[in-house]
């Protein structure tokens, strides 16, 4: 039952913080929509796959990555902290954020071809992602008395 909740807190997390961005993104007019990127950044690559900037691949792993950080969540707070103390999230959304912002940084460092973007402004909103990603993943966890 544990590793369904965290699942779906998982998925409600990235739905949220997804949402976020897409609304971020209508306002500023700016590419912040992690999934395209993901896929921008599979069909610049080498990759004998041929994807678009639409594809369920880029959904799936970037679910799929939301899960992954909230075991990580579940993890932190059933052995070192519980919720109670880490600011609903905040914190570790905080962190988790700047871990998101390593991640990036890394494959566009690496990438033959990243596409172009104010990637200042990605980083940041990606911070302000993650701490709402956590933060509702983090009320979840604490809803469902995990």
């Amino acid at each position: 039952m544990t590793v369904l909740i965290v699942f779906i807190a998982g998925i409600i997390g990235t739905m949220v913080m997804t949402l976020f961005s897409h609304l971020l993104e209508l306002v500023t007019q700016e590419k912040f929509n992690e999934a395209q990127l993901i896929n921008i950044l599979i069909s610049r690559s080498h990759s004998p796959v041929e994807i678009g900037e639409n594809h369920y691949f880029g959904w799936v792993v970037h679910f799929l990555i939301g899960v992954m950080m909230s075991f990580g969540l579940w993890l932190y707070y059933s052995k070192i902290m519980p919720p109670e103390l880490s600011y609903h999230g905040v914190c570790t959304g905080l962190g988790l954020g700047i871990l998101g912002v390593f991640g990036w940084s890394l494959i566009l460092n690496f990438h033959s071809s990243p596409p172009q973007n104010r990637w200042i402004l990605f980083f940041g909103q990606l911070i302000i992602a993650h701490i709402i990603f956590s933060m509702t993943a983090t009320w979840f966890l604490t809803a469902m008395d995990f």
